[in-house]
């Protein structure tokens, strides 16, 4: 993965997910097409997340990444805490 897109989507996940979050890298997906892995961590929060922000995050990373002329899919993988409560 180029600098430029693990910054990209490190600025976005800064500004969105009140959590920690890594940038896995590049990978591949079952059809074997490049796409980047991002995993993010969140939180417990006694607040309920909105989920506003959790579909958002996607876009987001998106946005930044085809603004750079990033043309791989960013793949998500979101953990919450067992206990955590998303609002709708």
């Amino acid at each position: 993965m180029s600098n430029a897109a693990k910054s990209a989507v490190e600025k976005v996940c800064d500004r969105l997910a009140p959590a920690g979050f890594s940038v896995v890298g590049a990978e591949r997906d079952t059809d074997g097409d490049p796409i980047l892995l991002v995993d993010v961590k969140w939180v417990f929060s006694d607040k309920p997340i909105s989920s506003k922000t959790t579909y958002g995050l996607s876009t987001e990373v998106r946005n930044a990444l085809s603004a750079i002329g990033e043309a791989r899919f960013p793949h998500f993988r979101r953990h919450f805490d067992e206990q955590q409560r998303i609002a709708s």
